[in-house]
């Protein structure tokens, strides 16, 4: 991964980079503007885009969240600038009109007037700038339901349920779209939609002794890789650990999971199908 241009006006520090699952493999904690308690901006390099310059996002430790907040580190420096490096205090927005969340935000207040016409270029948007987030593909995908083009929201929909789950869990509508996609031909051999068609997989995680998702996570990685998918694969091989890591540690035994040995084994896997370990930037 390449440090972007004016990086160097940034307080970073490569020993920092995350090898994930929580905070995402491919993000870098800043100093500048963090509150305190685990909280920060970062750099992110979005998966299978380790060439581009990353964006910034705002990491919430508790919530196990990511948040998209700026474009690229010009934004964030301007954005340090205008407000004397103290932006809780002066709160002076900047203009990033082409980041992903300004095209959603657009295309929600056309929607909210039925303007699908303009909606629609701003979804697409944003699922090219920021494919990572599943609420852009699930709304994207209820568009492209609304114009019939079935092909195009079972695509969506798919894209929806394996973006990045620090930036949001699917909603549960995500399963009955990926459930109706089943019926067409184009999606028969997708293992995440067949699992889903057959029930044997959905979004209920915690709180059991016992849970067959993450066999059936399991089984559809392998299945990605094998289909010559590596892309999909990782995605999900992520969202897998970002959801174990969240279990006790004797459901963790059970299942034979080791955070060491995952980190080491996803960027062993990022170094041999996207060219990039995901663990050092220059």
């Amino acid at each position: 991964m390449k440090l972007p241009p004016l990086s160097h006006s940034l307080s970073i520090e490569i020993d920092t980079l995350c090898a994930g699952p929580f905070p995402p493999c491919g993000f870098l904690p800043l100093n500048e503007g963090a509150l305190g308690n685990g909280d920060c901006f970062g750099l992110y390099w979005l998966l299978g885009k380790e060439n581009n310059d990353p964006i910034i996002c705002e990491l919430y430790h508790d919530e196990w969240r990511l948040v998209p907040a700026f474009s690229s580190v010009a934004k964030f420096r301007e954005w340090l600038n205008v407000n004397d490096d103290d932006p809780w205090e002066n709160n002076i927005e900047i203009d990033d009109r082409h980041f992903a969340p300004a095209h959603f935000t657009l295309a929600k207040k056309y929607l909210a007037t039925g303007d699908l016409d303009h909606a629609l270029p701003h979804l697409i948007n944003a699922t090219t700038k920021l494919p990572e987030v599943s609420e852009y593909w699930l709304t994207l995908a209820g568009q492209y339901r609304r114009c019939r083009e079935d092909i195009a929201a079972a695509e969506a929909a798919l894209n929806a349920w394996l973006s990045n789950w620090a930036f949001g869990m699917p909603d549960n509508k995500v399963i009955q779209m990926l459930t109706q996609a089943a019926k067409l031909p184009e999606f028969r051999e997708d293992p995440v939609v067949r699992r889903i068609a057959a029930k044997e997989m959905d979004l209920n995680f915690g709180g059991v002794k016992e849970n067959s998702n993450y066999l059936m996570m399991q089984d559809c990685i392998d299945v990605y890789f094998a289909q010559n998918k590596p892309l999909l694969a990782l995605a999900l091989l992520q969202n897998y650990a970002y959801l174990m890591t969240g279990e006790t540690t004797a459901f963790q035994e059970r299942y034979g999971f080791n955070l060491n040995e995952w980190r080491i084994n996803f960027s062993q896997l990022c170094s041999v199908h996207l060219n990039d370990p995901r663990c050092d930037a220059e």
